[in-house]
């Protein structure tokens, strides 16, 4: 496998800070396709931010990101996954970060059962820890699908 493309299969899919979010304003999600796009989300009760971005592991337990949209505007309050209501212009970005992270059980809240979580050193998108979720994941459910189409 060429160098550029190593990723790790097991940070494939959807993860949520919404377990380990208790009593806190906002959250965060991330999402890695597996042939190395994804984005994130961060949304409180009234925005919603999403960065679109490449990644692959350089190494072992780093996981490298390479920022290249972000589209911000107001969360919509329908139930569901978040969505936009309004959004403002996207915006280009040139950003690559890097961080160590292991996968495996954490507990959320006191007293809670063990999930399965990736926990990053420093955080990304303002969270620690991701709860694991469908390791199944399309790029239709990006909020920012019909905005920014994938190629």
């Amino acid at each position: 496998m060429h160098e550029d493309l190593r990723m790790d299969h097991l940070l494939v899919g959807h993860w949520s800070s919404l377990p380990f979010s208790y009593g806190v304003m906002e959250a965060s999600e991330l999402a890695f396709l597996g042939d190395g796009r994804g984005w994130s989300t961060w949304f409180n009760v009234e925005g919603l931010c999403v960065t679109r971005f490449t990644w692959r592991c350089p190494e072992s337990g780093v996981l490298e990101l390479s920022a290249l949209w972000m589209v911000q505007g107001t969360l919509s309050q329908e139930p569901g996954p978040p969505a936009f209501s309004s959004m403002e212009p996207a915006e280009r970005l040139d950003e690559v970060t890097r961080h160590r992270y292991v996968v495996g059980p954490a507990v959320p809240m006191p007293d809670a059962e063990p999930l399965i979580a990736v926990s990053f050193e420093d955080p990304v998108e303002f969270c620690h820890q991701y709860a694991r979720g469908s390791a199944l994941i399309r790029p239709e459910e990006d909020p920012t699908h019909l905005v920014l189409p994938y190629q």
